[in-house]
This record gives structure tokens, sequence and C-alpha cells, in this order.
């Protein structure tokens, strides 16, 4: 008897997940990820980055770059309006989708502000400057909070979030790229108006973006719960609490904004270095102590704990709804810490403060010590910044995150948090020695025998320069100099910066996620921030050179801190 029972089918053989991600890159959602990621980038770098250089080259003081920077805290801050924007709601004249409908709004507005940055004469009009960079800087971080919504939404699986991740990473550095190295070049040679212009130009193509962008299925139904403390409290105990902690921010915000608008925009003749050493505590007390003062005295006299809330209540009125979005954005993050790690929340919240101080505090004087030609600058022209910092700087950066990115898997999370504190601190004195003459940078370069092909390389690249720049006798060796401390730095800067993510990664309870790496990532850039002031107060008076001593010192906080954390996580684990 024939066995007539039907052949097994060959079993189908899933693509691999290489494969799977080539794939996708056919799909519209990646190409619009790309564009849009470059919209991201471009106003911080047009803001917080290249302005500096403008200005330096206008003949504005480090002490008012250092006072100007302060604007920029809106990108600190973005945590607090997050929750404003978890649920998509139609633009009401650009009814297109909740999500492309916002991202095309704060696209046309920041291209528009660049357009009248560009022709704002900032000597002149220093305020006006101030003005347009605090809009920026508050329309810039929405777009971003926004942005990240559109991909998490619009992500269909494990491959497709990967993707689009690694897609933001190269759009934003690439973004950086022509908000950085081509806006150099080109005010270099035609003038700041058109770099501004050019960038201007760059956001409103973004535009092109968020109408490929597809709407996601899901932004009109977000997620309809999350864990709270909230629902643990009675209202009589979360009103008083958040009134004191919203008070304490306006009072904050209030001391940073007057003393902005009247140094600049007024030009009263305030002290910097007084601000900061006077208010600056008062500020930190008011925006950060405070709120977790407050929130350990709710978790440990309200025995307050966390449960699964639903994010919308059916007939809650709007004073209940603010209270609710104003307490999930401050108090659950940090009671969730202080229920977890008790007294330790306070070394946490420390590292988070401290750890990035040097790059924080340093931004905002990297274009002046490169451009100006006294206080122990260098001189440089705006090609020698733009080849030294926003090309070889960039390489830099990614290869120090992959150099992190390895050793963590290798040796632990804790070990390379440690020498990233240490590495960041140190680079200072190297820019130290650039500013004493260059001794240990020129011995480096003689030892290691990298001085030719750099000294080649600079003089090539100096032929390329315009014919009207003045360049000195020994431009290869003064770029071979540069070029090798600014790859040094920025390695060191992207291996801690790995580091950095990684602990703040580690520390977060993944069920609140979301509002805790916000809010402590947001704080690693508060006290550099507000340092800048003062320190650019200090250069004004008496030179680079110890500034970068001094920064190199306060540095050592932060390593003596991740020693303590280390010590302590190694601990818990025996």
């Amino acid at each position: 008897m024939s066995d007539t029972s039907a052949p097994t089918p060959p079993a189908v053989r899933e693509p691999s997940r290489a494969v799977r991600a080539l794939k996708a890159l056919k799909d519209r959602r990646m190409a619009a990820m790309l564009i849009l990621s470059f919209a991201a980038s471009i106003p911080y770098g047009a803001v917080v980055g290249v302005l500096s250089a403008w200005l330096t080259q206008e003949g504005i003081d480090t002490d008012t770059i250092g006072v100007l920077a302060l604007v920029s805290l809106g990108y600190s801050f973005k945590y607090l309006w997050a929750p404003m924007f978890g649920r998509a709601r139609n633009v009401p004249f650009l009814r297109i989708g909740g999500r492309r409908s916002w991202l095309i709004v704060c696209q046309s507005v920041i291209a528009l502000l660049l357009i009248v940055l560009a022709f704002s004469n900032p000597p002149q009009n220093i305020g006006l400057v101030a003005l347009i960079c605090f809009v920026i800087t508050i329309i810039g971080p929405t777009h971003d909070l926004i942005l990240d919504a559109w991909r998490i939404e619009v992500a269909r699986s494990e491959e497709d979030k990967d993707l689009m991740s690694a897609l933001y990473q190269f759009g934003y550095k690439s973004g950086g790229f022509i908000s950085g190295f081509l806006a150099l070049l080109v005010a270099a040679r035609v003038g700041w108006t058109v770099s501004y212009v050019m960038m201007s130009v760059f956001i409103a193509l973004t535009v092109l973006g968020s109408l490929l962008a597809p709407e996601p299925e899901s932004s009109s139904r977000p997620d309809t719960s999350r864990m709270s403390f909230l629902p643990s409290l009675r209202r009589r105990v979360t009103l008083p609490a958040v009134a004191v902690v919203a008070a304490s921010w306006l009072v904050g915000f209030t001391l940073i904004g007057t003393f902005v608008v009247r140094k600049l925009a007024l030009g009263a003749d305030i002290s910097s270095r007084v601000f900061v050493s006077e208010q600056g505590p008062i500020i930190v007390l008011l925006t950060v102590v405070l709120p977790a003062v407050v929130a350990a005295l709710l978790v440990f006299t309200q025995k307050a704990v966390a449960t699964e809330a639903p994010l919308l209540i059916a007939g809650q009125g709007r004073g209940d709804k603010l209270l609710a979005t104003l307490f999930r954005a401050i108090f659950d993050p940090l009671m969730e810490l202080i229920s977890r790690l008790g007294w330790w929340t306070i070394l946490v919240l420390a590292l988070a403060l401290t750890y990035r101080f040097t790059d924080a505090v340093w931004g905002s004087f990297a274009y002046p010590f490169y451009l100006r030609a006294d206080l122990d600058a260098l001189g440089h022209t705006l090609d020698d910044v733009a080849i030294a910092s926003k090309f070889f700087g960039v390489v830099a950066t990614i290869l120090g995150s992959l150099i992190g990115a390895t050793l963590i898997a290798v040796l632990g999370r804790m070990p390379v948090f440690f020498v990233g504190g240490i590495v960041a601190a140190a680079t200072n004195l190297l820019y130290a020695d650039l500013a004493a003459g260059s001794a240990t940078v020129d011995a480096f370069l003689a030892f290691t025998h990298l001085d030719a092909p750099l000294i080649t390389f600079a003089d090539w690249a100096a032929k390329l320069q315009p014919e009207e720049v003045a360049l000195a006798s020994d431009q290869g060796q003064r770029m071979a100099r540069l070029m090798v401390t600014i790859f040094a730095e920025n390695i060191a800067g992207g291996f801690a910066l790995v580091a950095m993510t990684a602990y703040l990664t580690s520390v977060v309870n993944p069920r609140f996620a979301a509002v805790q790496y916000a809010l402590l990532a947001s704080l690693t850039m508060l006290i550099g921030t507000l340092g800048r002031p003062w320190l650019g107060e200090m250069i004004e008076q008496n030179g680079f050179y110890d500034v970068f001593i001094i920064t190199f010192w306060l540095g050592g906080v932060a390593v003596a801190l991740s020693a303590i954390e280390w010590a302590r996580q190694a601990y818990l684990k025996r």
C-alpha cells in the first residue's frame, strides 16, 4: 500500500535581522527619520554652538557670551513640559496629524527666527539676540519631544526602533556638520548673515520630512495609564507640594531672567562672578534641592507608594489635570529614586549635576579660545576651527563613544564611568598647555612623529583658505597642536558621555524610565551652564589658562563622587 500522505513543506527561512533592516530602509518612515534628525540638530548648533564664534569675531567679550549661554537652559528643563505632548493634538489650522502638524510649526518658526538672527547685528542688538536664542531653545526642545514621540509611535518592530535610533544619531551628527563645519566655512567666505540664512534654509527643507512622515496610528491612542505616587496621596497634600515647588522654580527662573535682561538688554554693570557665586547656589537650591526635599517628605511622612494610575480621568477639571501633570513630571521620578535608594539619592543627584561640568562649562568658550588672539587664546581662523573642531572633533567623538561602549561590555559600567570622569577633567590640562605655549603637546607630537603628517595636511588645508586671511609662518605646527588636542578632548568627551548615559540608564527604574531619565539627564548640564557667566568674567580678567586649571580641579569632584558610587555598587553586589 503506497504512502499517500502529503510531503512536509520545507521550512521557510526567516530573513536575518540585517536583511530585515536593509529592507526597512526603503520605508518612507526611515527617510523621514533621517530628514527630521537634521531639524533636531541644526537649531542647537546654531544658537549654542557657532553663535559664540560669530560673537567673538564681532568683538563680544567672554563675559557677555557666558551670560548669553544661560538662555539655553530650555534644553535642560524640557522634561517639565514633556507631558503636554503625551497626547497628539492637531494644530487648529494645519490638520494633517497631531505629530506632523506640530513638527511643521516648530520647524517653520525656527527657520524664521534664524532668518531674524542672521540680520540681527549682534554688537548693536545683543538683547534681541538673547531673546531670539531663548525662543529657539524653547521651541527646539519641544520639537525634539514631539520627534521622540513620533519615532516611538511609528516603529512597528524592535528592528524598526533600533534602525530609527541609528538613523537619528547619524542624521543628528550630520546636522551638526552643517551647523558647524559648513557654517564656519561659509562665514569665512561670505559672512555670518549668509551662514545663518543657509542654516535657516536647511531647517525649512526639513518640513519635507514632516510631510513625508506618516502619522502614527497610535498617536490618537496614547498610553492610558502610568506608574505614579499620586493616587496614594490626598489632594490637600499634593496641592501644597506642587505649589511650593512651582513657586521655587518660578523664583529661580526669575533670578536668571532678571540677570540676563539687566546685563544684556539694559547694559547694567553687574558682575557675573558675583551673580553666580551669590545667586547660583540659591538657584540650585530652588530648582533641585527643594524639590528633592519635598519629594522625600512625601515618601517618608506620607508613606506614599507607586501604583498604576490612569493618565486621564473622566470629568477631571483643568486644575486637577494641571496638578497631575506637574506632579508626574517633577515628583514621580524623584520619589521613586528616594523610596528605592534612600539617602544614596543625594549621591546620584550630585553625580548628575557634576559629572559633565567640564563639558558643559567649556562649550561656550571653545570658539573664543580658538579665535581670539589675546588672553592666552590661540588666534586661529574659522577654517582652522572648522577642520580641527567640526571635522576631526566629530570623528573623535564617534571614536570615543565606540571605545566607551566596547570597554563597558568588557570591563563593566562603573570602571569606565570612573575613568570617564578622570579623562574628561584631564583634557583641561591639554588646553591649559596650549594656552601656556604648547610645550607638552609639541613634545608629544615629536615623540609620536605625528607632527610631520599633521603639518603636511595643515599646509595643504591652508591653501584652501580665503586669500585675504593672514596665516602665521608656523601655521602647520599650530594646526597640528590644535588638531591633536581637539581629537584627544573629543575622544574623552565621547567616552565620558557613553559612560554617563550607561550610568543614568542603570539607576532609573524601567517603570519610570521616561520621566526619570529625562530628569536626571537634564541635570547634567545645569551646573555647567550656570557657571558660564562666572568663568566668562574670569577669562576677561585672568585669561584662559587659569580657567582651564580651575575646571580641571572642579572636575575632580565628579571623579571623587564616581569612586564612592563605584564602591557602593561593588558593596551591594557582595
